[in-house]
């Protein structure tokens, strides 16, 4: 399989990625962390974090999602795994979600800037 040229990131993302910041807890081996979303899919989010978590580790994250035409929100749980780290930066991938949450998802980004596409 030829590699891609310079500048293109290798990975087909299934999900659209939109830019969302939001306040996360992530529960882990019986210890919660508390961090920052950056983007957000159907299919899991990328957040900023202090601690340590392995690659792989099945994790729960709760956060709040904003209610469209509303000041509202509303809470969701989501079990999810550990699928990239890179100092701070955390990439979860839900393992867990419903129709219902993912549709949560779905009407909460709906308005919402996309997240770039990584290049490097």
């Amino acid at each position: 399989m030829p590699s891609p040229g310079p500048g293109v990131w290798p990975i087909v993302r299934k999900h659209t990625r939109f830019l969302i910041d939001l306040r996360l807890v992530v529960k882990a081996g019986g210890i919660a962390l508390h961090g920052r979303t950056n983007n957000l899919s159907e299919g899991g989010v990328g957040a900023t974090m202090a601690g340590e978590i392995a690659m792989g580790e099945l994790v729960g994250l709760e956060f709040r999602l904003p209610i469209e035409n509303s000041k509202s929100t509303h809470a969701i749980a989501l079990e999810a795994t550990v699928c990239y780290r890179q100092g701070f930066q955390y990439g979860f991938q839900f393992t867990d979600a419903t129709e219902e949450q993912v549709e949560m998802i779905r009407r909460a980004t709906r308005y919402l800037p996309l997240a770039p596409i990584r290049t490097e």
